[in-house]
C-alpha cells in the first residue's frame, strides 16, 4: 500500500525525469498519459497539503496607490488566460443595493449578504480584463473616447470596494472566484472655488439654475429635491450619505449648455412638480481633489389652477419575458399621452443626468397613445419580449390646460417578485425604502455582466 509520502516521492521522480529529458517542462503522469505539465521555472515545489501561507486562487488583488482622487491597483491572475470583471465601487452604491435588495444598510448585513450586494453592484458596473494587469482610475477622467459621459468617479474622502470576479472568457458569465478589498480615498481640502448657484427662470420643465465658478473646477456634484424631504433624509442618514448615494457629477460646460433631448430645455433644468421649497446641494472639486460645498434653496410656485390628470391602473400581469398593463387616464381629452418601457437603471441614469420624467416618457422607444386615450379613455400595453432585468414602465399624460402626471412602475419579469409603483420622485433617483422587498431570485446568481471597455 502506497502512502502519500511514497506517492510524493514517485511524483518528484517523474518530474525530475521529465525535467532531465526536457529542461523547460515538468510533467505529471497518470498511467501512460500526461495529465499536466508546467514550466520548470514556474514551480517551486510539489505538496499534497496546501501550506497556510499559500493561496489557491485564480485571481487576487494588489492595491498600489491611493490618493485623494486617484487609485491604482493590480488584478493578478494565476495564468494569462484568466478573465475577470473588475472595478472600484463606491460604498454608497453598494449600500443602495443592500437597501434595495435586503431592506438593511450594508453594515447591518451578514457577510454573505454583503458579498451579494457587492457582486450585484459590480454586475451592472464592470470593466473586463484578462491576465495580470495594472489599472489606474482618476476622478472624472474620461475612459471611453466615444462617450463624454463615461468617466471614472474616484471622489475624495469616500469609501470604496476594489473587487474582481472571475468570468468565463467566452461567455463572460461570472464564475466562482470573487475577491474584494475595502479602501478609502484621502479626505479633500476645503477651498474657495468661486462656486455659486442662482435661479435663472422657471419653465414648464422645472427650474433653470445658473452655476458659476472658477476655471479650476473639474466638475460639480449635485443633489436636488424638495427641501423638507431632502433635509429629513440628511438628518437621518447624514449629508455624505445623501450626496454620495443620490448625487451626480457634471462639468461646468455641460451645466452651461443646452440639452439635446427636448428643444429649449437647458442642461441645468431641474425638475419641479409640486409647489414648495427645493434645495440644491453642491460639491465642486478641482483636479487636486480639493472641494468647495454649498446648499441653495429655491421657491417653486405651481399655478394651483391646473388640474392634473389621473392615471388608474386596473390590472397588471407579468411572467418570464412578459408584461401586461391595463390603465385609464382621466380626463380622456389629453393633449399628450405616452408609455415607455426601459431598464430601471437607465431611467435612474437619465434622472441623474437632469432629464425629467415627461422627457424620458416621450423619448426614444416611447409609444404615443394620445389618440387611443382620447377615443376610449384607457389603454392596454402588452410586451412579450421583456428583458430579464429590473424594468421601469412609465405612463405620462398632459391635459390641454397644462396639467401633467407621470406614473412609474418597476418590476422584474417573473411570477414571484413584488411590483413597485410610485409617482415620480423629486430626487435624482429613487430613495430605497428601508423595508423594500428583496429582489427576485438569488442576488449572487448574476447571469451576465454589463461590461465596459477599459481603453
Amino acid at each position: 500500500m502506497m502512502t502519500k509520502h511514497t506517492i510524493l516521492t514517485a511524483a518528484l521522480l517523474i518530474a525530475s525525469l521529465g525535467a532531465s529529458a526536457d529542461t523547460e517542462k515538468m510533467y505529471l503522469v497518470k498511467g501512460d498519459r500526461v495529465v499536466a505539465k508546467y514550466d520548470v521555472d514556474a514551480v517551486d515545489y510539489i505538496s499534497f497539503k496546501l501550506p497556510d501561507d499559500v493561496f489557491d486562487e485564480s485571481i487576487w488583488l494588489t492595491l498600489n496607490n491611493v490618493g485623494k482622487n486617484t487609485v491604482t491597483y493590480t488584478v493578478n491572475t494565476a495564468d494569462n488566460n484568466v478573465a475577470y470583471a473588475h472595478n472600484l465601487l463606491s460604498y454608497w452604491d453598494v449600500n443602495y443595493t443592500a437597501l434595495d435588495m435586503f431592506g438593511e444598510e450594508y453594515e447591518a448585513l451578514d457577510e454573505e449578504s454583503r458579498v451579494a450586494s457587492i457582486q450585484y453592484t459590480l454586475s451592472y458596473n464592470a470593466f473586463v480584463g484578462i491576465g495580470t494587469n495594472k489599472f489606474t482610475q482618476n476622478d472624472f477622467e474620461q475612459y471611453d473616447t466615444y462617450s463624454e459621459a463615461n468617466r471614472f468617479s474616484v471622489i475624495p474622502g469616500t469609501k470604496y470596494f476594489l473587487c474582481a470576479w472571475e468570468i468565463d472568457p467566452a461567455t463572460q458569465a461570472p464564475l466562482e472566484t470573487f475577491v474584494y478589498e475595502e479602501l478609502s480615498t484621502l479626505a479633500p481640502s476645503e477651498v474657495d472655488l468661486g462656486l455659486n448657484v442662482t435661479l435663472n427662470k422657471i419653465t414648464d420643465y422645472g427650474m433653470v439654475l445658473n452655476f458659476k465658478g472658477d476655471s479650476e473646477i473639474l466638475y460639480v456634484r449635485t443633489c436636488w429635491g424638495m427641501k423638507d424631504m431632502m433635509e429629513a433624509y440628511a438628518k437621518q442618514y447624514g449629508l455624505d450619505n445623501l450626496i454620495g448615494t443620490f448625487g451626480q457629477n457634471w462639468s461646468m460646460e455641460f451645466l452651461a449648455g443646452t440639452g439635446d433631448m427636448q428643444p429649449g430645455v437647458e442642461n441645468a433644468t431641474w425638475p419641479a412638480y409640486d409647489s414648495g421649497e427645493y434645495i440644491m446641494y453642491v460639491r465642486a472639486y478641482d483636479a487636486q481633489g480639493n472641494m468647495q460645498q454649498g446648499e441653495y434653496v429655491f421657491e417653486y410656485s405651481g399655478s394651483g389652477e391646473v388640474e392634473n390628470p389621473t392615471i388608474t391602473v386596473y390590472s397588471k400581469e407579468k411572467s418570464e419575458g412578459y408584461v401586461k398593463f391595463n390603465f385609464e387616464i382621466s380626463p380622456s381629452n389629453v393633449e399628450e399621452a405616452y408609455v415607455r418601457l426601459l431598464s430601471e437603471n437607465v431611467v435612474d441614469d437619465r434622472l441623474n443626468m437632469g432629464y425629467t420624467y415627461p422627457e424620458i416618457a416621450m423619448g426614444g422607444t416611447s409609444i404615443d397613445i394620445t389618440n387611443e386615450i382620447n377615443r376610449t379613455g384607457e389603454y392596454t400595453y402588452i410586451n412579450k419580449e421583456v428583458p430579464e432585468e429590473w424594468n421601469s414602465f412609465i405612463i405620462y399624460a398632459k391635459t390641454k390646460e397644462g396639467g401633467k402626471t407621470t406614473l412609474r412602475i418597476n418590476f422584474y419579469p417573473d411570477n414571484d417578485s413584488e411590483w413597485s409603483i410610485y409617482s415620480p420622485f423629486h430626487a435624482p433617483k429613487q430613495m430605497p425604502r428601508i423595508n423594500r422587498i428583496q429582489r427576485a431570485g438569488d442576488p449572487s446568481m448574476v447571469r451576465g455582466m454589463n461590461k465596459k471597455v477599459y481603453r
